[in-house]
């Protein structure tokens, strides 16, 4: 692969995308929000373009990662929004009043 595509070394690369994947990998665990989910599915996806020297993979790939963060953007401004107004709700009646 051209290194004009990415400014940075392939080793900085793959620190920085398993970083992303453990970070939002915990955040889906903690908070179970999907977007978190596609979040540390998506970023790490961005080292497939090392594995081919095709310009149609890499576009592909590309188009991909567009459609995934437009998916968690859009999940976290709709579900994840939906469960976050949910559980207050639910969590308010449960409270023993002293």
């Amino acid at each position: 692969m051209d290194n004009s595509f990415f400014p940075m070394d392939m080793k900085w690369h793959i620190i920085l995308a398993l970083l992303a994947l453990l970070v939002f990998g915990m955040q889906f665990i903690r908070y179970r929000k999907s977007h978190h989910l596609v979040l540390a599915i998506a970023l790490p996806c961005t080292l497939l373009p090392y594995l081919s020297e095709s310009q149609t993979f890499f576009y592909t790939v590309g188009a991909f990662e567009g459609v995934a963060l437009l998916a968690a953007f859009i999940l976290s401004q709709t579900v994840d929004r939906d469960k976050a107004a949910d559980k207050p709700a639910k969590d308010a009646g449960t409270e023993d009043e002293a």
